[in-house]
């Protein structure tokens, strides 16, 4: 488990399948990821062939002092030869949105990606639309490393997705607050 200031993550489990499946069948939500529409059953089935693998770690934002799910968050892609991982964070419950939970997550995971697994790069893909998340990269530090046009087709049309990443010199040279 990781804590912050205002939320902690803990590792998901099967009581937190059905709030994931609400949040990313919600059309608001889901334009923010790269998910399409899931059910229960397909959501508890991944969830069983996720669990074991140590390639990633999937996590549960609960607001602190209560264990209320708010969101999800995972670190991705897990790569110990070229020692780098990818991580996302989706705040799903909308009434957080803004408050800078995200942040906060961003903070947990990257710190969690060079300090506890001693990776050498952090990175994260997200929709070229998506400015909450485009301005918290930029905010903690994050290089955009480019665009990718016309990348994946989501809801009728072809979007852009965009990559920011960070390496641990780079953490390490961060000011305290960014970390």
């Amino acid at each position: 488990m990781f804590e912050g200031k205002n939320i902690y993550l803990r590792l998901m489990e099967k009581r937190d399948v059905k709030h994931k499946v609400k949040w990313i069948n919600d059309p608001e939500v889901r334009k923010t990821l790269f998910f399409q529409d899931v059910s229960e059953l397909a959501t508890e089935q991944w969830l069983i062939k996720v669990t074991n693998d140590n390639t990633r770690n999937d996590y549960v934002i609960c607001e602190q002092g209560n264990d209320t799910p708010i969101g999800f968050a995972s670190v991705v892609n897990i790569d110990l030869r070229n020692s780098s991982a990818e991580t996302y964070v989706c705040i799903g419950d909308k009434n957080y949105w803004g408050k800078g939970y995200g942040t906060e997550v961003k903070k947990l995971l990257t710190k969690y990606v060079f300090l506890e697994l001693g990776l050498n790069r952090v990175y994260a893909y997200n929709w070229a639309e998506n400015r909450g998340m485009i301005r918290i990269n930029e905010k903690l530090g994050f290089t955009l490393e480019g665009t990718l046009r016309q990348e994946r087709f989501s809801n009728g049309e072809y979007k852009d997705r965009v990559l920011f990443s960070m390496l641990r010199e780079e953490f390490f040279k961060l000011p305290e607050e960014n970390k």
